[in-house]
């Protein structure tokens, strides 16, 4: 069964310091997905520590480290099965993807960092308050390197900004797969071993769409 209604997707990335914005897009129909594996102890219990994240906030942590410390794991019990539903997904993008996550090793986990939940979820709230297409630069002109020098991140530091129907798991994948972005710039931040901090932002929009904007860094000195 599924709801034959296609979504159009976006999807961003920007490296720190460097001002061209690099964006994937997609088309899709919103199916039943294959079920979930069951919780991994470990990055379960990492991520409850957190008691400030919210629902979605929670599962954007979860998934995200899930596929950073098991990315052979979440190939084999996340992308594959989803892959089954949407065939249409396989190509050299999925292919690479497949090569990139069984070579990974395990990454550190990425934890909450309140000033970078704050400026991703400014960016968010601001582009979904003007109901606008994801964008690296908010509404009033402000930039990512102007969102990052402000809470003092001076280095390391990178943003993925997501766009589509609201399942957290589906858009993690599409992050990953990264099809019409040359140099994998979303799948490369999300593997990323110094990035070991994180905040989330979600704004929501009309027609049951959300955008997602995750900012990462990595300690800073």
């Amino acid at each position: 069964m599924f709801h034959v209604k296609p979504l159009f997707l976006f999807l961003l990335f920007i490296p720190f310091l460097v001002k061209a914005q690099h964006m994937g897009s997609t088309t899709l129909e919103v199916k039943d997905l294959p079920a979930l594996p069951v919780e991994d102890v470990r990055v379960g219990e990492f991520v409850s520590r957190f008691s400030s994240l919210n629902s979605t906030q929670r599962e954007w942590f979860y998934w995200t480290n899930y596929s950073r410390t098991n990315p052979r794991q979440f190939w084999d019990s996340v992308v594959e099965p989803i892959l089954k539903v949407y065939p249409n997904f396989r190509n050299s993008y999925t292919a690479s993807l497949k090569k990139d996550l069984y070579s990974a090793p395990s990454l550190p986990f990425v934890k909450p960092n309140d000033n970078l939940a704050h400026t991703a979820q400014s960016l968010a709230g601001s582009l979904a308050s003007k109901h606008a297409l994801p964008s690296h630069t908010s509404p009033s002109g402000e930039t990512f390197e102007n969102r990052m020098k402000s809470i003092s991140v001076k280095r390391c530091a990178g943003e993925n900004i997501s766009f589509g129907p609201p399942n957290t798991v589906l858009m993690l994948v599409l992050l990953y797969i990264d099809e019409g972005v040359p140099d994998l710039g979303h799948r490369k931040t999300l593997l990323n071993s110094s990035f070991v901090e994180m905040g989330i932002g979600v704004g929501t929009y009309p027609k049951d769409k959300y955008m997602v904007v995750q900012d990462f860094a990595c300690t800073q000195d």
